[in-house]
């Protein structure tokens, strides 16, 4: 199974993670307003959470794969591994909010 670029990696994994930190933004500003007539919204902790990780992961999975063990060898392995989790990760967070978001 081949692994995923670098740069659509970090398309994929950033533009997420920056999505994922302007509707945390949104759903932190819009319960801070506690204006009468708004609705109950969620909690925008487990976003910041997503977002947060994604970004953090990301820049990890960069980081090691700067080293020359991270391009072959074991560690190259186990990054093209978790390149792989991570892209299916993202897949299914993003299917779960758009059935979550047709569903409410």
């Amino acid at each position: 199974m081949p692994t995923p670029s670098p740069a659509l990696e970090g398309v994929v994994t950033g533009g997420s993670a920056l999505l994922w930190y302007a509707l945390a933004t949104l759903l932190y500003l819009e319960n801070q307003a506690e204006e009468p007539w708004d609705p109950d919204y969620p909690s925008e902790r487990p976003f910041f959470l997503l977002a947060y990780t994604a970004g953090a992961s990301l820049l990890l999975t960069w980081g090691l794969r700067s080293l020359p063990a991270g391009r072959t060898g074991l560690l190259g392995r186990i990054l093209d591994r978790v390149t792989r989790i991570r892209a299916a990760a993202v897949a299914v967070i993003w299917a779960a909010l758009v059935v979550a978001a047709i569903v409410t």
